[in-house]
């Protein structure tokens, strides 16, 4: 790292100090200078030891009493060899040693900063020969978190990877593996990777939420995640969970394969690989942190383009204040799929901010077969819309009835849901993949492939003025279908909104209270602890934890409800947006159905729960909002608009509920559900799980956002 030092000109008439002997110094009228010493015994020795004036050096060379004895001929001839010598001791140190005294590189590092940055489009097709019968196992992998410089597309910009490469390696596992991830954080900032819609049933603290069920990673720290995929199957993603880390490169696709998926195929398909859709920021996330959360800052940060598989194309004229490649030699994405075979793409929105839509040109039939992990009856769509977080199959036929065969593939971001429509820097709104129709004995290698025309057909994409979940307006009907319990043992209604508040800072907040996640004492730490303190004692906290003293819960900073003492509850969440944006909402644990969506105030269970027909009320499958509704984990509330989920709380632990919007995330847009406390006051968290939290909380919380106190009175000075 270069220390930078600030530079001042000196002034003739200036006094400078030695801060080391506190003696003062003078410059002369000529600019010479010299250090001052008081009157007294002495001074006239002080002047023999130092010559200032130009006239002193000749009064010495001529004998005068500023003279000195010359020195012998060897101690002349030996100089310049210590002086070689002290430089080739200062090179060998540098090459051990940086400026800062820490060991140099390890090979791990170094390995990581000289590999490709860009992952082959190779890595992200499942194994055609995978064997979805295999026995249980481990499935074990080893991770170098690293800072690098790296241009996805062609602007250069520091990102946070895996082993150096982007975006992160694909995950693949049958139900009932076992996943275990060695994290080694070689990068400067702490961190945290959560398992996007992995349920952890048994293994809460393996979650990833920093300051929720685990104290970060450190700078230079390790952590082993390990945990068991058991009860659910589709696809699923992994990102960082500290600050916005996952806006820098920190994410990665993970596929759990069912047993039967070979065999259960609604939509046949010979081939099946994911999409990776993100918008893409030039500047550090750190520093747009900072800024949006930033006094009188009410609109998030707009992307400056979008990537596909962590690739695209920059125009460097469009930013000439920035360092940038032409994108020439990197090509975009390449599907190769055999003509007249169906074949399934799973579409991961794993950005932070902006909802995509998605169309391949030419293919007017989409159909969609699975919704957040959740395998649904086949749903023929011209076009996705993907909220952040959310993610989709579906299975495209490669046939043209004119005969051609090489499309785009788009996935555009909706600029209606930004501040401004226009991107800085005149960006790119749209990433883009080519389609090719090849059998496979017809692909071509890189070169091959690089020389081939690029596809020449139009977008059809329309113009939508909002962002509005699918689940408003498709019906995603599971398959097979998943019973909905028919009645709610607790209803909790939530108002969501970003609200201005003391010192102009814009905050998320539900229901009051604004998230600020205690980083040095996951919030599952302190409820475990608080609940071993009381062993004699039935465990008394039902609901609002809004006096949980022995916990160390403030609803100000943490709102946590607690359903424990009935055993598993069925809950209902009744989310109301008050503000103008649209909210991806994802529940960590668990799935949810959604039993209604709106515009305006929710009308009330009533109107969500009108009696079936008199035809249909002898029915034993009635078409009512509770039969086989959609069931996911991410879910799109309009603007001034509302939901209502229900789901089954009887995963032991604590989960996070938040907007994935990261922006309004990391502005308090959260809270928390502790569910079967009586299970949870059985476990003991493991050691290694408690030695992250060892650290200096310093440590802990770099790369977290910072706290409003940084910005409380604007340093001292008051409105």
């Amino acid at each position: 790292m270069a220390t930078q030092y600030s530079s001042q000109r000196l002034s003739p008439t200036d006094n400078h100090r030695n801060e080391e002997n506190s003696r003062p110094y003078d410059v002369d009228e000529n600019g010479q200078v010299g250090i001052v010493y008081d009157e007294g015994d002495g001074a006239g020795e002080r002047d023999r030891l130092f010559a200032f004036e130009h006239g002193d050096a000749e009064e010495a060379a001529a004998g005068g009493p500023a003279s000195r004895r010359r020195q012998p001929w060897w101690l002349i001839a030996i100089f310049p060899l210590f002086c070689v010598g002290t430089i080739v001791t200062l090179a060998w140190l540098a090459l051990s040693l940086d400026i800062l005294g820490r060991p140099a590189r390890s090979p791990l590092l170094e390995a990581a900063l000289s590999a490709p940055l860009r992952r082959p489009d190779e890595d992200y097709i499942l194994d055609p020969n995978w064997d979805f019968g295999a026995p249980n196992q481990v499935r074990a992998y080893d991770w170098a978190i690293v800072d690098k410089e790296g241009e996805p597309d062609g602007v250069r910009k520091p990102m946070l990877t895996i082993d150096g490469r982007f975006p992160g390696p694909l995950i693949e596992i049958n139900e009932g593996d076992v996943v275990e991830v060695n994290v080694r954080n070689l990068a400067a900032n702490a961190t945290a990777i959560h398992w996007h819609g992995i349920f952890q049933n048994g293994t809460n603290w393996m979650d990833g939420a920093a300051g929720v069920t685990q104290c970060p990673i450190a700078p230079g720290a390790s952590y082993r995640y390990r945990f068991n995929v058991t009860g659910q199957a589709g696809t699923y993603f992994y990102h960082a969970h500290q600050g916005v880390q996952a806006l820098s490169g920190l994410v990665g696709p993970l596929v759990v394969h069912s047993r039967d998926e070979a065999a259960h195929q609604p939509v046949p398909y010979s081939s099946d690989r994911v999409i990776l859709l993100q918008d893409w920021y030039y500047d550090a996330d750190s520093g747009l942190m900072r800024d949006v959360l930033s006094p009188g800052v009410e609109d998030a940060p707009i992307p400056n383009t979008a990537l596909m598989n962590g690739v695209n194309q920059a125009n460097c004229s469009n930013h000439p204040n920035r360092p940038c490649s032409d994108a020439d030699g990197a090509p975009f994405p390449t599907l190769d799929l055999a003509p007249g075979q169906g074949h399934r793409l799973r579409f991961l929105n794993v950005g932070g901010f902006a909802w995509f839509q998605v169309a391949a040109d030419e293919h007017d039939s989409l159909p969609i077969i699975e919704v957040d992990g959740t395998p649904v009856e086949p749903a023929s769509e011209p076009e996705l819309v993907i909220a952040p977080g959310q993610r989709y199959s579906v299975v495209l036929t490669a046939s043209h009835p004119a005969g051609k065969d090489a499309f785009w593939l788009r996935a555009r971001m909706i600029t209606s849901c930004f501040a401004s429509q226009k991107l800085p820097e005149n960006g790119i709104d749209e990433a883009k993949a080519v389609i090719r129709y090849r059998a496979p004995a017809e692909r071509h290698d890189d070169e091959e492939r690089e020389s081939l025309p690029l596809p020449t057909t139009t977008s059809k994409l329309p113009y939508l003025p909002i962002c509005r979940d699918m689940v408003s307006t498709s019906s995603f009907s599971p398959s097979p279908a998943l019973p909905v319990p028919p009645h709610a043992d607790h209803s909790w209604y939530l108002r969501v909104n970003l609200e201005i508040g003391d010192w102009r800072l814009q905050r998320g907040v539900v229901n009051g209270s604004s998230f600020r996640p205690c980083l040095g004492s996951p919030t599952l730490h302190r409820v475990l602890d608080g609940l071993k303190s009381q062993d004699s004692a039935p465990f008394a906290y039902e609901g609002v934890l809004d006096n949980a003293a022995s916990l160390g819960l403030d609803t100000a900073t943490e709102l946590v409800i607690s359903h424990s003492s009935a055993g598993v509850e069925t809950v209902d969440i009744v989310l109301q947006n008050m503000d103008e944006n649209s909210h991806p909402f994802h529940l960590h644990g668990a799935q949810f159905w959604v039993l209604g969506t709106g515009h305006g105030y929710f009308p009330g269970y009533a109107a969500l729960f009108p009696p079936p027909p008199p035809a249909l009320r002898s029915s034993p499958q009635p078409a009512t909002t509770l039969y086989n509704p959609p069931r996911r984990d991410t879910v799109g509330v309009e603007g001034f608009g509302w939901a209502v989920l229900r789901f089954v709380a009887d995963n032991p632990g604590v989960w996070l509920f938040h907007c994935h919007a990261l922006w309004h995330s990391e502005a308090g847009m959260g809270m928390q559900f502790l569910a079967r406390a009586d299970v949870v006051r059985g476990w003991e968290i493991p050691e290694d799980a408690r030695a992250l939290c060892a650290v200096d909380e310093g440590e802990l919380r770099k790369g977290a956002a910072p706290g409003d106190e940084e910005f409380s009175g604007f340093g001292g000075v008051e409105d």
